[in-house]
């Protein structure tokens, strides 16, 4: 039986390694103690030998540094779980206008302006709340955000111009240049985002006009 028991320590140490894993989900906390058991590993191995070999635990040093780079590793395992409510389901600080749409397309496109841009919070957000105007979005901010769009919901922008909505960003010199003489600004609004996800496509005088 005696020669089994270092099988048999090893499969409880692995089953609580398992159980480890899953109870902590927290990243904060999964870095702080993968940084303790990778510390703890060398420590038992140099400064406990005689003691680990009369509790035939020979492995648990090994075991531990290992645990610990895995936890160091994974230890932004269960991030998403933990994201922040979706804009929509705020309803404390998230005031949407009557009829404002509330599908999906709409509720993905709510979180895309908020992750890029972010949302006012006590301001009421219409169809025609204005990226440029309203939200304040602009330079290489505006560029950033129109990029995560074409990428997030697969569109293709067609005719759209930068230069008709917003400014090109401070430190780029020869964009500025190719900026002048556009005029105005006209206002992009969520609306025209909004239209344009629906159609797959950008077509500037239909979204304006219909918006």
């Amino acid at each position: 039986m005696t020669e089994y028991a270092p099988w048999i320590t090893l499969s409880i140490l692995v089953a609580l390694t398992a159980l480890l894993d899953k109870r902590i989900k927290c990243s904060i906390l999964r870095t702080w103690i993968g940084f303790a058991l990778v510390a703890i590993g060398p420590t038992l191995l140099f400064g406990a030998t005689r003691w680990i070999r009369e509790l035939q635990l020979d492995s648990l040093p090994i075991l531990s540094f290992l645990i610990g780079i895995g936890l160091l590793l994974t230890r932004n395992k269960y991030h998403q779980q933990h994201l922040p409510p979706h804009p929509l389901l705020r309803a404390s600080t998230m005031n949407l206008a009557p009829h404002f749409p509330e599908d999906p397309v709409m509720q993905q496109l709510l979180q895309l302006l908020h992750e890029e841009i972010g949302l006012p919070k006590h301001k009421t957000l219409r169809l025609k709340t204005s990226l440029n105007f309203d939200l304040g979005c602009d330079g290489a901010e505006a560029r950033q955000f129109m990029e995560a769009l074409e990428q997030t919901f697969d569109l293709d922008l067609g005719d759209y111009d930068a230069y008709r909505y917003f400014n090109p960003p401070v430190f780029d010199v020869f964009l500025k240049h190719r900026a002048k003489g556009r005029g105005e600004k006209m206002p992009l609004t969520i609306g025209m985002l909004y239209l344009a996800i629906k159609t797959h496509s950008w077509d500037t005088q239909t979204l304006e006009n219909l918006s």
